[in-house]
């Protein structure tokens, strides 16, 4: 099933397409390769120049992972059944259990616990982890906003060019006067089009992708806690229910 961002994309675009087509205006009047090729390349550029190939590496894989997310980890049942097994064969019975999962921030807290770390070091860990993955998955997502905040900017250069070309043409007539400056205006469409309904709703899906995962790893952090200190099972769900996605 396609992901509801991208449903959103097309269905932004498309009612851009059908409202010029309503209009009455040439869908080909829209088409302008070179204020096209201005708007992506420039756009692409300026974002380039403001981070690093890791950051911008960083982004693109995260926005794959949240648009083609696997399953999300049922993470009550996970800590039930470490919680069971704790209980009946102690604390480093989830040795095992830890090499076996997929998850590098519930291995890593299950390790700990395994070390015998004590419960101070344990939440010092995994809360600097945290915090760290989360400024990550957030400037994946400024990397898209900076983008849609480009992209208009550099729209506006494209209609000015557009524009000194016309004026160095005046003698063409009315009617050659009239589509140059269509034309120039064509690169200033393509920036808020390109902002509005692409970059932007990108970054925000990002945005919302990190709460995800930042909820995840808060539910992880508090479970974690509660295996180690030996909470009951009602306790322990109690801990990590509030972070638990719906």
């Amino acid at each position: 099933m396609m992901h509801p961002t991208i449903l959103g994309i097309i269905a932004a675009i498309l009612s851009v397409i059908v409202a010029i087509l309503i209009e009455g205006a040439s869908f080909r009047s829209f088409l302008h390769l070179p204020a096209f090729l201005l708007i992506v390349g420039g756009t692409l550029g300026a974002t380039i120049a403001s981070f690093s190939l890791s950051q911008l590496g960083r982004a693109i894989r995260d926005l794959r992972n949240s648009l083609f997310e696997k399953e999300s980890l049922d993470l009550q049942s996970i800590f039930f059944k470490f919680w069971e097994k704790a209980r009946k064969e102690g604390l480093l019975s989830l040795e095992e259990e830890a090499k076996r999962l997929q998850h590098p921030f519930l291995q890593k807290g299950i390790q700990l616990i395994v070390d015998g770390s004590d419960p101070r070091t344990i939440e010092e860990i995994l809360w600097e982890a945290h915090e760290e993955s989360e400024k990550k998955d957030l400037r994946s997502a400024k990397v898209f906003e900076t983008a849609a905040g480009f992209s208009p900017t550099i729209g506006i250069i494209g209609t000015v060019l557009g524009l000194v070309t016309v004026l160095e043409n005046l003698e063409g007539g009315t009617r050659v006067l009239g589509q140059g400056i269509a034309t120039a205006f064509i690169a200033t469409f393509y920036g808020i089009a390109f902002a509005n309904l692409i970059f932007l709703p990108l970054a925000y899906q990002l945005r919302s992708f990190s709460k995800k995962q930042s909820n995840e790893r808060q539910a992880i952090f508090r479970g974690v806690l509660a295996l180690q200190s030996g909470e009951n099972r009602r306790i322990l769900a109690e801990r990590i229910e509030p972070f638990l996605d719906k």
